[in-house]
């Protein structure tokens, strides 16, 4: 059984236990039962109840039905059943999906693997773990997903060591 992340509780909604979910696109929506997990923490809950509000998920879960422990819920991941979540559609994936695979660019450097995601409001980051350190990546469309790794054509300056290149080169000056 493979429990994937689809979002985070951001913050308690209203009296009656709603927990206010960020960073899941709909996942909630289909599913009836997810894992909470703070820190070393994990219980397994029955969904209620779940239904856009704004850029949240509410989503009552079984167990809680008052606002205080809505609240002791904020800051922990909300996770899923892979199988339970189908397919994301064309185009689409879960973050979960990516966890784990190569991130390389279309020149074949291996820059690391997704070790994370970031959601910004405009646009989602992968954050990449590698022996560099962490690389902060926008899923923009120079980022194509394929089976098994993450290819990026990175524009001049995304990624760390391009920055360092040119500032040791300089830039080329125009006649």
């Amino acid at each position: 059984m493979a429990w994937v992340r689809i979002g985070r509780v951001a913050r308690a909604l209203g009296l009656k236990g709603y927990i206010g979910v960020a960073g899941s696109e709909g996942a909630l929506g289909r599913i009836q039962r997810v894992v909470l997990r703070r820190g070393e923490v994990s219980e397994e809950r029955r969904v209620v109840e779940a239904r856009r509000q704004g850029r949240l998920w509410a989503v009552r879960v079984d167990g809680i039905d008052d606002r205080g422990g809505a609240e002791g819920l904020v800051g922990s991941e909300v996770l899923a059943e892979r199988g339970d979540l189908g397919e994301a559609g064309q185009g689409r994936f879960f973050w979960g999906d990516l966890e784990g695979l190569r991130v390389e660019t279309v020149g074949g450097a291996v820059l690391g693997e997704v070790s994370g995601f970031m959601k910004t409001g405009a646009v989602d980051v992968l954050v990449v773990s590698g022996a560099g350190g962490e690389t902060l990546i926008p899923l923009a469309p120079y980022v194509k997903v394929e089976p098994g790794r993450v290819v990026v054509d990175p524009p001049p300056g995304l990624l760390a060591a391009e920055a360092s290149d040119g500032e040791k080169g300089g830039e080329p000056e125009e006649p």
